[in-house]
């Protein structure tokens, strides 16, 4: 059974629980609404502010990724970023791309090599992932019975990290003999598919040394670590008394629930958080299904209403927004 199947089949026994509960009369509607009012407004705002701030992270690390093709400014890449995951969020996993196109028009990039600094992004992000899930299991306690349930985020955890280590060998590899494989693919007379491949290839060039690979790992850290506190300040502003690691624990869940997102609305994002929290931390489901809606609202509305509100100070509409993604530059356009 592939993990879509179970993660649907875990969505619908969640949603199955609570309208049962609530077909009942059991489901405790005082602890939901208290659950919706019991909030630390102070540790909110930290946690909205650290969230905003890891967008600035991955702008600086994008700028290093991005300096071997052309050196663009970091407010530029700060909204960009801020624009392109807002896309993400109320357009699903199929706006993956808005971003590194967003820069491929402005700056006049070639989108397969922009495109190339956003997929070493997404590996280094998984590599960071099995490494704070790792440390998070080594410090958090959890009922007897969620050994299961461990050993599932486990299976999961270690899937991604392993699926990334073999992709970022296979990036290094391509990059070091692009040369020989561009050749022969124009050989079999495709050339506009080897000026491709170059151009992906040039999107590459940070892994080529050392210093680059270094700066981009330790932004990928101080990324992470951003997040987890994130994650740990937002626990707290829902009155939830959670050690570092148990925060943490939940983020990676929500890490992986959220690949499996319903455009504007969620969905992996909060089963994974009523799962775990009543699950692994034996939370009411009425408490973890209001704290489920909040943390989404906090976790994407901030991002989204400062997109919109650059975009309308830009004079940004809707319709540019997607004529710049939709004809991005051409690929014969040279890096430089």
């Amino acid at each position: 059974m592939n993990r879509k199947v179970l993660f649907l089949l875990a969505s619908c026994g969640i949603a199955a629980i609570v309208a049962y509960r609530i077909s009942q009369g059991d489901f405790d509607w005082a602890l939901f609404f208290s659950s919706l009012s019991n909030l630390k407004s102070g540790w909110l705002v930290a946690s909205i502010i650290f969230s905003l701030g890891t967008y600035f992270i991955r702008a600086l690390r994008w700028r290093e990724l991005l300096a071997p093709l052309k050196r663009v400014p970091l407010t530029q890449l700060f909204w960009a970023t801020i624009v392109g995951f807002s896309a993400i969020y109320l357009l699903g996993r199929a706006a993956e791309l808005a971003r590194p196109l967003w820069i491929t028009r402005r700056e006049h990039i070639p989108p397969s090599a922009s495109i190339a600094t956003v997929i070493v992004e997404r590996f280094l992000d998984s590599l960071m992932l099995i490494a704070v899930f790792a440390w998070a299991l080594i410090g958090v306690e959890v009922p007897q019975g969620s050994v299961t349930v461990l050993s599932s985020l486990k299976t999961a955890g270690w899937f991604i990290g392993s699926t990334a280590v073999v992709a970022i060998l296979v990036l290094f590899v391509f990059r070091r003999h692009v040369d020989v494989i561009a050749q022969l693919v124009r050989r079999l007379r495709f050339p506009r598919m080897a000026q491709l491949l170059e151009n992906f290839a040039h999107g590459l060039n940070a892994l080529t040394t050392a210093r680059s690979l270094t700066v981009v790992m330790l932004h990928s850290a101080a990324l992470w670590a951003a997040m987890t506190l994130q994650s740990w300040f937002l626990f707290f502003g829902m009155d939830f008394d959670f050690s570092y690691s148990a925060a943490t624990l939940v983020m990676v869940a929500l890490a992986i629930g959220s690949i499996a997102q319903i455009p504007g609305i969620g969905g992996g994002f909060q089963v994974a958080w009523i799962f775990c929290l009543t699950t692994l931390f034996r939370i009411p489901v009425e408490q973890a299904t209001a704290t489920a809606l909040i943390a989404f609202v906090l976790s994407y509305a901030p991002t989204i209403a400062l997109a919109a509100l650059y975009m309308l100070i830009q004079g940004i509409s809707i319709r540019d927004f997607k004529t710049t993604i939709q004809t991005p530059q051409s690929e014969i356009v040279k890096a430089g």
